[in-house]
């Protein structure tokens, strides 16, 4: 039997009425959940402090997100991965216990969430001078002689890196996710899913896993080392194949996107280019590749044990034992090797590449040991002893 003319406009005008109302409460729930946000953020009583600084290095303004309940406690700079990651929406799951004991800093580096693009895509080596840079800032800002460092993953490289060129800057270096050697690394995840695809008898990804690089890197046209961006991504995608893996899964922009988009430290655009995902690839153009094509080969050449085999300041290694992205067994062995005046290895069970986001209070625990125990002062920063 038809359905009358006018039944069918009255149920056209309701499914209408019904999608305007949805998208009216999304906007509010948005609303709601970003006013919130900035509300909590802002919410550290009169000793604190929560300010954003904009500091221009090289022609480009990159800015650092600075929180703490005292603004008298140490002073501590949080080093993200990628290159070109910005973990400022999610801070508070991490930080907000250090924020305690610490005033901490995060920074979003050139084309990342706040900051504008690189003028010139800069190398390893000046991403280090440029980090430098932004201690100086603030150690001048809060009329401090040093501060702490925390590196994840290719921060983790930044942070040694700073830490043995200007020790007297550095109070004491803790690591998470720290990328020892790129190829061995990867040689060792390579070789560990494979036994796990023969111990299952999956002939489909022994054959997947075989045509893959073993090491994720190729190289240029111009012979310059180079990451295989293809072969990363399916070794991830193996990785949560077999329950070893989950980035893709948790902790990206991507899949954290309402995180992202209500982040009480950025514009809706800023935040769309960091989360590019749906509508957001219609406002935001992050141009990745164009920001870190030069960093990449000095990260690939990059080998923590011949580069940095001694440290003048405490040392903490903070281990996810199921990261296979930067797998235990590097981080272990160059922990045995490192020379440092004091040194920890804490490994974090059931974490894995993220550990500050799988496990944040083991996380936050470990980073506490860089603090003297009570009643011993801090040590005094010492005298660079070389440079690079």
């Amino acid at each position: 039997m038809a359905i009358p003319h006018t039944n069918r406009r009255n149920a056209i005008r309701y499914l209408a009425l019904a999608a305007v109302s949805a998208a009216v409460l999304l906007v509010l729930v948005f609303a709601a959940t970003k006013a919130w946000r900035y509300y909590e953020y802002r919410a550290v009583g009169a000793a604190g402090i929560a300010r954003t600084d904009a500091v221009t290095l090289r022609g480009t303004t990159q800015h650092l997100f600075i929180r703490g309940y005292d603004r008298e406690k140490p002073l501590l700079l949080f080093l993200p991965g990628g290159p070109g990651e910005s973990f400022v929406p999610l801070a508070r799951e991490f930080s907000d216990d250090l924020e305690r004991d610490f005033v901490v800093v995060h920074v979003e580096t050139g084309g990342v969430g706040k900051s504008e693009k690189y003028i010139q895509a800069p190398t390893l080596e000046q991403m280090v001078q440029d980090t430098s840079a932004l201690v100086d800032h603030l150690l001048a800002e809060f009329d401090r002689e040093s501060l702490y460092l925390v590196g994840h993953s290719f921060g983790s490289i930044l942070a040694l890196e700073l830490a043995a060129e200007s020790p007297q800057k550095v109070l004491g270096v803790a690591t998470v996710g720290q990328a020892v050697d790129w190829r061995a690394g990867n040689r060792l995840a390579h070789g560990h899913l494979m036994a796990l695809a023969r111990r299952a008898g999956d002939q489909q990804a022994v054959a997947a896993l075989s045509g893959l690089a073993r090491d994720l890197a190729t190289t240029t046209a111009d012979g310059r080392p180079m990451i295989d961006f293809a072969a990363v991504k399916a070794q991830r995608a193996w990785l949560e194949h077999y329950g070893i893996g989950n980035v893709l899964r948790k902790h990206t922009a991507k899949a954290r996107w309402f995180a992202y988009l209500t982040s009480p430290n950025h514009t809706l655009a800023e935040s769309c280019g960091l989360a590019y995902v749906g509508p957001c690839k219609w406002i935001a153009n992050p141009r990745w590749w164009s920001q870190w094509q030069n960093v990449i080969p000095g990260v690939l050449e990059f080998d923590a044990v011949r580069d940095v085999p001694k440290l003048e300041v405490p040392y903490v290694a903070i281990v996810g034992s199921d990261d296979w992205i930067t797998p235990k067994a590097l981080i272990g062995q160059y922990y045995e090797t490192l020379s440092a005046p004091d040194k920890r290895y804490i490994e974090i069970p059931g974490a894995q590449h993220y550990a500050f986001l799988d496990k944040p209070h083991e996380f936050q625990q470990a980073v506490r040991t860089l603090l003297p125990p009570e009643g011993i002062p801090a040590p005094k920063p010492v005298v660079p002893i070389r440079g690079k």
